[in-house]
């Protein structure tokens, strides 16, 4: 409707102005009626091409095209310009969300926040080919994820750790802008790295851990737990297996998971490492 207006004002304005023009500069001189004729139209032919150059520059563009202006920043966003060039499927569910958040009204970075919870679920994924040094920077990470929504919500804490379907415009309200930004780096890292582990079949300076070795250090966290939280919390942890209704407190379970991976990263980089991929993925 916007642009059907102004292409039907388009003429009437570029030649009002290129009249108004002719009228200023040769009001006091006596010309006949062709060459006020063709100064009209120079000026006409100018106003028009000066009016459609004015119309292509990008600050125009994005005001008559909202959408164009929501794509330019979600496309200058690190975090999606990262999935878009390392894995396009991913960026393109990424994008879709993006999309449909922006479409109800909210910005671009609040829509960003509401896309956590599928960003977690995907940069989870990746995570099994990077190094161990970024498995490591995740943990820590998804640690302090916990931390912050054990003080803030335990039930949601709990639905984060089980991997359950999420409120995104609540899970969105509840972190720290720090935790925020923390999140995104994270994220582009784990791509970052996920990329070069795909590419050359691993890390070469990455050493790993013995399975056998591993699955004992396991089980001693497991026991941990278990002598500080309980059998009903340390169940979880066996298996896996977070149930829709918790067994236990969830501000317990979310706790005892805080513990586990703190317990798993002050073990040696290899073992702390595949602990981590373990009980993250």
């Amino acid at each position: 409707m916007m642009l059907a207006a102004l292409a039907l004002l388009l003429l009437p304005a570029c030649a009002t102005a290129a009249g108004l023009l002719v009228w200023g500069l040769y009001r006091h001189e006596t010309l006949d009626d062709g060459a006020l004729l063709r100064h009209f139209l120079i000026f006409l032919v100018a106003s028009i091409a000066a009016a459609w150059g004015i119309g292509r520059t990008e600050a125009v563009q994005f005001r008559l095209h909202p959408e164009l202006r929501i794509q330019a920043e979600i496309d200058a966003h690190p975090v999606y310009s990262t999935l878009k060039r390392l894995a396009p499927d991913d960026a393109t569910s990424l994008l879709q969300t993006l999309v449909a958040q922006t479409a109800t009204g909210v910005s671009v970075p609040e829509a960003f926040l509401r896309a956590r919870p599928l960003l977690t679920a995907m940069t989870t994924t990746r995570s099994a080919w990077v190094d161990q040094e970024t498995r490591l920077m995740w943990g820590r990470h998804v640690t302090n994820s916990l931390k912050e929504l054990q003080t803030q919500h335990p039930e949601l804490c709990y639905r984060a750790l089980s991997g359950q379907n999420l409120d995104a415009q609540k899970f969105s309200q509840v972190f720290s802008p720090g935790n925020t930004r923390e999140f995104q780096q994270a994220v582009v890292r784990v791509y970052e790295s996920a990329g070069l582990g795909m590419r050359y079949n691993g890390h070469p300076g990455d050493v790993r851990a013995d399975y056998n070795e591993a699955a004992a250090e396991y089980q001693v966290i497991k026991d941990e737990i278990e002598q500080r939280f309980g059998a009903a919390v340390a169940a979880n942890f066996s298996n896996k297996t977070f149930p829709e209704v918790p067994a236990a407190p969830p501000d317990q379970v979310c706790a005892a998971r805080i513990y586990q991976l703190g317990a798993m990263m002050k073990r040696p980089k290899a073992m702390a490492a595949r602990l981590v991929d373990s009980a993250l993925r």
